[in-house]
């Protein structure tokens, strides 16, 4: 048993909200498992001193420099194991663009998108990217999660002020514009347990709002989940094939998140993985693997045990 568990959480992206519920939770529940957890977040304390102290980090930070590689880069180089996913199938996933392509190649579906880096390709570009495909095209931010900076775009005259909007964004200098998939939206989980990987039973969820978004995500009231979705069997056994299939192309390790929409004519369209998803004991991971018969601490004990996977950079 480690001696001494850093649960990292918090940070300073604009999913810290989320984060801050994931690593109190998860910590609850390492303590209540005998566990020596503490909470460290990743903002407002002396990071290297923690990791010095610890044993091992759960990572619990989502978004930038949490879930995008660069958090699990300085935890290579200090030595410390830790949950989840490594550098690469981190930097991978974040940024969507290149998850797309290497989903692609892996043979999945994935939404038809335009990528505007401001400076490389041109608004009239994009515009014309959008007009060809046809509106409503859906907007999100490159690199990102929790559907922040994400918009239906109705029409061209919206699109030019989004543009316009956004040209000056130091932050987020990449927006993505996707073909608009309407269908059901649905999440499969992967936890590596008992030395297998375990898929999740698949959650869809429906709502009354234009997409998945963060308002929806955080406000329990207007979303209804069904887990296990009730689909067909085909589409089942295909959704749960392409989790697996998302989740390998990028290298990731442990446990994760695949998003899907599945058409009207059945076809899963990969939306992304996420590779530090939402850890609160009503989020959409705990609420599948209770419908594995897993409990929340189940859930995080399985979670923890992540961190020994053979092949990282930092083991000897």
């Amino acid at each position: 048993m480690p001696r001494s568990v850093a649960v990292l959480f918090g940070g300073s992206g604009p999913e810290r909200a989320g984060s801050l519920v994931s690593g109190r939770a998860a910590a609850e529940a390492l303590n209540r498992l005998g566990f020596p957890a503490r909470a460290v977040d990743i903002a407002d304390t002396d990071l290297h001193a923690d990791l010095a102290a610890c044993d091992v980090a759960l990572v619990a930070s989502h978004g930038w420099f949490g879930e995008d590689g660069k958090l699990q880069g300085l935890l290579e180089l200090a030595h410390v194991p830790y949950t989840g996913s490594g550098v690469l199938a981190s930097a991978a996933a974040m940024h969507k663009p290149t998850a797309n392509m290497l989903f692609a190649a892996a043979g999945l579906s994935v939404p038809d998108f335009h990528l505007v880096g401001f400076g490389v390709r041109s608004v009239d570009e994009s515009l014309k990217w959008a007009a060809d495909l046809g509106y409503p095209v859906f907007a999100k931010p490159a690199s990102g999660g929790g559907s922040l900076g994400a918009y239906v775009v109705p029409d061209e005259g919206a699109l030019r002020g989004l543009l316009a909007e956004r040209k000056d964004r130091a932050d987020e200098p990449e927006l993505m514009l996707c073909e608009n998939i309407s269908g059901t939206e649905l999440s499969v989980g992967i936890v590596q347990r008992y030395g297998g990987q375990v898929v999740l039973p698949i959650l869809a969820t429906s709502h009354d709002h234009q997409f998945y978004d963060y308002e929806v995500k955080h406000t329990p009231h207007l979303r209804r989940h069904t887990c296990p979705a009730l689909l067909d069997v085909e589409v089942q056994r295909r959704v749960r094939e392409d989790a697996v299939t998302a989740f390998d192309a990028l290298g990731c390790q442990g446990y994760g998140r695949v998003d899907f929409i599945v058409d009207d004519n059945g076809i899963p369209w990969i939306l992304e993985v996420n590779t530090v998803p939402g850890l609160s004991p009503q989020g959409n991971l705990a609420t599948m693997a209770a419908a594995a018969d897993m409990s929340y601490d189940q859930l995080i004990e399985s979670i923890l045990s992540t961190a020994f996977l053979k092949g990282r950079g930092y083991r000897p």
